[in-house]
């Protein structure tokens, strides 16, 4: 009877033991599985938040479309006023055409400056412009 007594026990304490461990595999595959569901979410978000970007993206891209579109446009009319102008003017067509004389021309280079001093030697080594020999028509 002792024996029957005994291993009973045993089978109990088995069973337990067994009992014990199925329970740890089983938190432990909880915790797995919600490490894999939270995972799962932000991996979710994550792409709904690309796709957002994608659609906000490909609407950009419509409305600078839309925009170079209407630029183009509007220069290929002013390039054809233009050149229409030329054509149908020949004063301004031989006017366009002229060269700027060297003291214009001058007028329009300027040197990098940077600094009050070099400001101040720009001013003094400057070559005016010279006085015309001619007075000016009225």
């Amino acid at each position: 009877m002792s024996y029957l007594i005994i291993i009973m026990t045993v089978i109990s304490l088995l069973s337990g033991g067994v009992n014990y461990w199925q329970y740890q595999q089983q938190q432990t595959t909880s915790k797995q599985l919600a490490v894999i569901e939270q995972t799962a979410n932000d991996r979710l978000l994550v792409i709904e938040n690309l796709q957002a970007n994608a659609q906000q993206q490909a609407a950009h891209v419509k409305a600078l479309n839309r925009t170079q579109t209407s630029i183009r446009h509007r220069l290929a009319k002013r390039e054809q006023l233009l050149r229409s102008l030329k054509d149908e003017y020949q004063d301004y067509k031989r006017w366009a055409s002229i060269k700027l004389p060297a003291i214009t021309q001058r007028l329009r280079q300027r040197p990098a400056i940077t600094g009050a001093s070099a400001y101040q030697q720009h001013l003094s080594n400057n070559n005016p412009l010279q006085p015309n020999a001619e007075p000016p028509a009225h």
